[in-house]
């Protein structure tokens, strides 16, 4: 098979898996996919609340991020806090309301974790992390 076909089966393939995994909370929760990225983002990620570090470092369009945020704003679970030095902007945070689905989504995204490198030694794992961090790498270089 060519390595190209190979890289976009993964692609594809990780990402409907992955989708498959949250689905029960999303229904447990009446959350959509998008809220659900937009809470483990902040759950997982404490230094970085804004919309747009959201939109930058998890490439999700800025339409889906700023109706998710609004959605989870009216449902109590999230609040938002204007920057004293920049009003644009503005700080969010998961309010106590969001844990329970919060952390069901984050034992979903470790038994995904887990079930994909089932069979992976540590040094594999180690090394295959490195690679998806310079092919990472290589592609944002590729779109500036």
């Amino acid at each position: 098979m060519h390595p190209v076909f190979d890289y976009l089966q993964l692609a594809q393939l990780g990402k409907r898996r992955y989708a498959e995994a949250l689905r029960p909370v999303e229904r447990k929760y009446g959350l959509t996919r998008n809220e659900i990225d937009v809470m483990l983002f902040l759950s997982n990620h404490p230094a970085h609340d804004t919309a747009r570090d959201i939109v930058e470092m998890r490439s999700l369009s800025k339409s889906h991020v700023c109706k998710s945020v609004d959605s989870l704003t009216r449902r109590g679970f999230l609040s938002g806090r204007q920057d004293q030095r920049d009003r644009r902007c503005v700080h969010l945070t998961l309010l106590p309301g969001a844990a329970p689905a919060v952390q069901e989504a984050q034992q979903a995204q470790k038994l995904f974790l887990q079930r994909l490198s089932r069979g992976s030694t540590p040094a594999e794992e180690q090394m295959l992390a490195q690679s998806l961090k310079r092919l990472l790498r290589n592609l944002k270089e590729e779109s500036e």
